[in-house]
């Protein structure tokens, strides 16, 4: 029998980013909780449809709850689903905070229970391609990472990522994709320097960062705003044997938006003209070519899930590895206040 999944939350996450990847995935969408019930019964017909989390919580039929809620939300839902006996996912940002972090983790370990983080963009197409060419040695020893999450919402709006809360701004938001890629990559940086501000007239929360982290001669820098006209840089990484250079997002949240699901052909596939360029060292000289994109398959993430639920195994994304990313999100923030560089160990 499929991993049956309970979500909390049917807004623009629960109903694009998490529900249509579940079957793709070979897990059933269970039950919902929201106040939303006809949008659900529409889409989901035989899901349950429940008016609060801890009504959905009761439901023995699932295996495993999907907190899509806001942010400030996500640590208390975990704790009480975890309590509740179910395996859980919370969407990015883990938790506001390392201490919360902990607590979550010591609850899993106590009630026996996985609990992840919806980290999908290491199944974003770009992200794959670039692994790939650095764990092939394509790029030889990479010196030099820049990585962008850039928009343009010069307005700010009544959206409750918008409004000032509990792990609410843009360093949580898309600094929790940034930052966890880079530590997938290269681990745990020898320190990091961050400038982190509120730039949009009228704005509340943070809306643009800089983070710059090391390790050895290695140096990491993490971008994002939403007062991006012309966001037309993705990656620029440089290696001692080559350097690959990509302008366009990933397409499949575009895709996701726009009614598209994981099932569908062309899901994940990039045309051409989004192709990343790599330039090569070869035999003394350098050659440059379009390099053809990994299909982005956000759906891996519960695949994964699914069968370290079946199986015991290990699950896509270690809660350690979310706590690890808040610690780097924290000590942004306090590098950014007290202006100077946060050393680890």
């Amino acid at each position: 029998m499929a991993v049956r999944v309970g979500l909390i939350g049917y807004g623009l996450a629960g109903r694009v980013f998490h529900a249509p990847l579940f079957a793709k995935a070979g897990l059933e969408l269970a039950a919902v909780a929201s106040s939303r019930p006809e949008e659900v019964k529409k889409d989901y017909p035989d899901a349950k449809v429940y008016a609060t989390p801890q009504e959905l919580f009761g439901d023995e039929a699932v295996d495993l709850v999907v907190v899509a809620a806001p942010s400030d939300l996500h640590y208390p839902l975990t704790l009480e689903a975890l309590a509740a006996g179910k395996h859980v996912v919370s969407d990015k940002p883990f938790t506001s905070s390392v201490l919360e972090a902990d607590a979550v983790i010591a609850a899993a370990e106590k009630a026996n229970r996985i609990v992840s983080c919806f980290q999908n963009r290491r199944w974003d197409s770009d992200f794959l391609t670039l692994r790939k060419l650095i764990e092939d040695g394509v790029l030889g020893e990479v010196h030099s990472y820049r990585a962008h999450f850039e928009f343009f919402r010069p307005e700010v709006s009544d959206i409750w990522q918008d409004q000032p809360g509990k792990a609410t701004g843009l360093h949580y938001d898309l600094g929790s994709h940034l930052i966890d890629q880079a530590l997938v990559l290269f681990g745990t940086p020898d320190w990091l320097s961050a400038d982190i501000a509120s730039q949009r007239p009228g704005g509340k929360v943070i809306d643009g960062f800089h983070i710059r982290m090391a390790k050895g001669r290695q140096r990491i820098d993490l971008m994002a705003s939403v007062l991006s006209p012309d966001f037309s840089t993705r990656y620029a990484v440089h290696g001692t044997q080559g350097s690959y250079m990509k302008k366009h997002m990933d397409i499949q949240e575009e895709q996701l938006r726009g009614g598209m699901t994981p099932e569908d052909p062309g899901y994940g596939i990039e045309s051409e003209d989004r192709w990343a360029k790599v330039t090569s060292l070869v035999k003394g000289k350098l050659f440059a070519r379009q390099e053809p994109s990994i299909p982005g398959a956000h759906y891996e993430y519960y695949r994964g899930m699914g069968e370290a639920i079946e199986r015991g195994g290990r699950p896509p994304v270690l809660a350690e590895e979310a706590r690890q990313t808040i610690r780097m999100i924290e000590a942004a923030r306090q590098s950014s206040e007290e202006g100077r560089r946060i050393e680890f160990s």
